[in-house]
This record gives C-alpha cells, sequence and structure tokens, in this order.
C-alpha cells in the first residue's frame, strides 16, 4: 500500500510539472493551432479565430493574453505592445508565397517550412524539450512528406481542371501543376469543370450550374487535424480520376 500511495504520488507531480511547464501559446487562425498541436500536444493553446466570419469580425483585448509565451501570427494581423515571443509567418522565406496568396497551409510542404519556424521558436523557449519538440516535427514533417509525394503521383496524369470561385488553393494547385483558373466574369465554364469555392459561398449563376461542387473549409474550423484536411481535399479532387 505504502509503494501505491507512493507511486500516485510521483504520478500526481508529474502531471502537475507537466502542466506547469507546458507553454502558453497564442494562434491567431485554426490551421496555426492545429500545427502547433502536431509538435506540442500539451501546449495550452488559445486560438483566436475559427473561421473566416470570425477572422473578419472579432475584436480582441490584448490585456487578456498578456501572459503567452508564445504568439504565433499570419501576417501581424494582431498588434501587441510586447512582441518578443512573436512569430509572423509571412515573414523571411514565406513572404512571396503568402503576397501570391495568404492560404500557405493548403500547401503540405509550405506547411513543412511553417512547423519548423514554429519548432525553432519552441525550443527557444523550452529548451527542456527541445527533443521532443524536434521528434514530433520530424514526425509531423514525414507524413507531410509521404502526403506531398501521394499527390504529386495522382495529379501527374491527371486531366482535371479546377475553377477556384475564391483563390482558395492555388499554392496547392501550383505545387502538384494541377490546371486551374481563378473566377472572373469573363471566364467560360464547361460542363467537365470542377468548381472550387469556400465553405457558405452564395452565387446564383454558381448555384444553378449542375458541375461538380467542392465546398473547402479553408480555415479548418470543423477539422480536428490538418491532416485530415489534405486527404479531404485529395478525396474531393481526384475521387473521379
Amino acid at each position: 500500500m505504502k509503494n501505491l500511495n507512493i507511486f500516485f504520488t510521483i504520478l500526481i507531480i508529474l502531471i502537475i510539472n507537466s502542466r506547469f511547464f507546458a507553454l502558453n501559446i497564442l494562434t491567431s487562425i485554426k490551421p496555426l493551432e492545429l500545427i502547433v498541436r502536431e509538435i506540442s500536444p500539451e501546449a495550452n493553446i488559445i486560438n483566436l479565430f475559427n473561421s473566416s466570419e470570425d477572422f473578419k469580425n472579432a475584436t480582441f483585448d490584448e490585456n487578456i493574453y498578456s501572459n503567452m509565451d508564445l504568439i504565433i501570427l499570419l501576417n501581424n494581423e494582431i498588434s501587441f505592445k510586447n512582441d518578443s515571443n512573436k512569430i509572423v509567418l509571412s515573414e523571411g522565406v514565406l513572404y512571396y508565397p503568402y503576397q501570391k496568396n495568404p492560404f500557405l497551409w493548403s500547401d503540405p510542404l509550405y506547411t513543412v517550412v511553417i512547423a519548423y519556424k514554429i519548432e525553432k521558436k519552441m525550443e527557444s523557449l523550452d529548451p527542456k524539450n527541445a527533443i521532443k519538440y524536434r521528434d514530433n516535427l520530424l514526425r509531423f514533417t514525414q507524413k507531410l512528406v509521404e502526403l506531398s509525394d501521394y499527390v504529386s503521383k495522382i495529379a501527374k496524369d491527371s486531366k482535371i481542371k479546377i475553377i477556384d470561385m475564391n483563390n482558395l488553393l492555388i499554392h496547392f494547385y501550383n505545387r502538384y501543376n494541377i490546371n486551374y483558373y481563378l473566377y472572373s466574369d469573363d471566364i467560360t465554364i464547361t460542363r467537365q469543370d470542377v468548381l472550387i469555392s469556400s465553405i457558405k459561398y452564395n452565387n446564383s449563376t454558381f448555384n444553378n450550374l449542375k458541375n461538380k461542387k467542392i465546398s473547402i473549409d479553408i480555415f479548418l474550423s470543423g477539422y480536428n487535424t490538418i491532416i485530415e484536411f489534405y486527404k479531404n481535399i485529395i478525396d474531393e479532387i481526384f475521387d473521379d480520376e
């Protein structure tokens, strides 16, 4: 009985310590939250915007989140007085891709870059857990690279033509050389074209077309992992190939 009590005491201490030393992280959008969870599942994460509507309409009180160890933003969408532990993903190597299209995470290999930048910052803030972060990053990267290789193989012989109504998956199309067009008033839509739009997209012309339509939850509001998001895109786009 004494040994059992000691065991439970140690277990409780370990649980308390693991919670105490977990990083407090603020992410601006859910795709970034899901990437962080791959690197540090035990991190205490607060995410601000779970959908495009949240992103456009939400208000923000910096004082509520003043105790964050790390703040992860897409493009300085929120201003902070103290930004020493802030990552802005549109800076550096991802600057030009972001300027072309802000939905960087639509490309699995850009997600690798995002995860790497986040992991390195977490290492500097929490060096005691650096090995754990690296191992998790490695596993996550392997999943993304394997998935990317798979898409490359099935997209190689694809005859699909996509018209993207909301400019959502530009990086995905470019990565895998998928034939696509951005919607405009002068574009000709044929019956064979696949139409991609954001969820809740409402357009009378679009609604009346009989084409195959795919709704993309680009802010991942309905997903628990970013891998699920990619698999859903792959299944939706290539299911008839």
